[in-house]
């Protein structure tokens, strides 16, 4: 459906103005998409999963809290209070850092194991239903020209690239 139809806008936008309007828009569709079929029948949230999705990828030692701040997709993210809330449900622990006695470092439980575990084919499913929407060549360019808009937000904000 065209973005205008979408949102009921009457008039012409203004130049940029239809690329960030598509972008949110899409973006919240992605977020409810994900939400719907991956998190809510978890009982987790999209950050909450984020943090599982580092620490699985991690050292098994774990991160310490600013190394998962670096990681997280949603920049401005409460990880502290994340990471709370995911001690409060057993599927992390704290351990204190021998090398850092101001940080602790942050694990996968068995249980935070078992459940991004269980997510993996739900997630591959859903995967294989987007490849349906976008050949390879397209998904390749829309991931190219999303790169190309952050990194000109960034530049635009006078932030340097996430490391």
């Amino acid at each position: 459906m065209n973005l205008r139809e979408e949102l009921l806008i009457g008039r012409p936008l203004e130049a940029g103005q239809e690329t960030i309007l598509a972008v949110l828009l899409t973006r919240e569709y992605v977020a409810r998409l994900l939400d719907e079929l991956l998190f809510k029948p978890e009982g987790i949230t999209d950050q909450q999963y984020n943090v599982l999705r580092i620490l699985k990828g991690g050292p098994p030692e774990g991160y310490l809290i600013r190394e998962v701040r670096r990681r997280i997709i949603v920049r401005n993210a409460d990880v502290p209070r994340l990471v709370a809330r995911l001690v409060g449900n057993g599927l992390v622990q704290r351990k204190a850092d021998p090398v850092d006695r101001r940080g602790c470092r942050v694990q996968l439980t068995p249980k935070g194991t078992e459940l991004e575990a269980r997510l993996v084919k739900p997630q591959a499913s859903l995967r294989k239903r987007l490849e349906k929407i976008l050949s390879t060549e397209e998904s390749a360019t829309l991931c190219g020209l999303l790169e190309r808009l952050r990194d000109g937000i960034r530049e635009a904000l006078g932030e340097a690239p996430f490391s």
